[in-house]
């Protein structure tokens, strides 16, 4: 079976032939249809796992058919079509870019008519790590809320799902994604030209004064806590509390699982329209070796490899 994964010492994207994946009982083996490109992903490109030993496999989610079910799943049929997300806690993760991956079935959630297999690759891992740091911030309670980062990927799903809760949102996001970021409906849309500090004091002035709660998705995580009012929540979907210094806050860990449930949820959103999934690129399986330029920061949306 081919997958796509990452030696050093050039990290250059390659098929690998490995093994076909074997069911688990409590899981499933898909056929893989299309996953998308994740910050995991261009970090293994770009050599930030330098020590391999054994070639890493990209791909952190997926959508597909059923090929085989588990015996302890009951729920579940061969057929189906689904969308998951494999763990990425650990180095030696499956690899979604892939011919077919075994997962845990309640990481994986059926995909909804009217959706497609590039639409719902686009949600992904990006959307549960998005529903994840709203959740931690406290969904019901966001109030005046700063993302400081992109927003064609986690950053514009959080946006989304924040407004849909009744918070007002500011953006601080690169110049190239300014437009996206209205267009997912932000009410303050500051574009960041290499002066992060001038264009957070802006986001702030645009909600009044007054930042109740922050989302840190790139950039200096110091910088966006040090706008939140004594008293405010702060959160990071890349885990950078160890650099906030401040007791007057309240820092809220982001904590990203594969989730069915969650997953589930925002396909139905994504079906519903009350979520958008802006894919901007989408590439072949037996091309990726050719397009390492897809490993790039997306701009204005996510990019998919489509497997079959």
């Amino acid at each position: 079976m081919k997958v796509v994964g990452v030696t050093g010492p050039d990290f250059m994207p390659h098929l690998i032939d490995i093994d076909e994946p074997t069911v688990p009982p409590d899981g499933v083996v898909v056929d893989v249809m299309a996953a998308s490109v994740n910050d995991f992903d261009r970090a293994a490109v770009h050599g930030r796992y330098p020590n391999l030993t054994n070639p890493l496999l990209l791909g952190c989610d997926f959508v597909g058919r059923v090929a085989a079910v588990g015996a302890d799943v009951d729920y579940i049929n061969v057929g189906m079509f689904v969308a998951g997300v494999a763990a990425t806690q650990s180095l030696e993760h499956p690899g979604t870019f892939s011919e077919r991956v075994a997962v845990r079935a309640d990481s994986i959630a059926p995909v909804p008519d009217g959706v497609d297999p590039v639409q719902a690759a686009g949600v992904g891992l990006a959307g549960i790590t998005a529903m994840s740091a709203v959740d931690a911030l406290g969904a019901a309670d966001l109030g005046n809320l700063l993302i400081y980062g992109p927003v064609s990927g986690a950053g514009g799903f959080a946006l989304q799902l924040a407004k849909a809760r009744g918070a007002v949102v500011a953006v601080v996001t690169p110049r190239a994604e300014a437009e996206l970021a209205r267009e997912l409906g932000a009410d303050v849309v500051i574009p960041e030209d290499g002066n992060p500090i001038l264009a957070i004091q802006k986001a702030r002035y645009g909600l009044d004064g007054q930042v109740d709660t922050a989302l840190h998705v790139a950039g200096d995580p110091a910088l966006v806590a040090g706008v939140v009012r004594p008293g405010g929540k702060f959160t990071s979907v890349t885990g950078a509390a160890t650099k906030v210094a401040r007791s007057d806050i309240e820092y809220r860990p982001t904590v990203v699982a594969p989730s069915g449930h969650k997953l589930a949820d925002l396909l139905f959103k994504v079906a519903s329209r009350r979520l958008r999934s802006r894919v901007r690129r989408v590439v072949a399986f037996d091309e990726v070796t050719d397009a390492v330029d897809l490993f790039t920061t997306d701009t204005c949306g996510r990019t998919v490899l489509v497997c079959k």
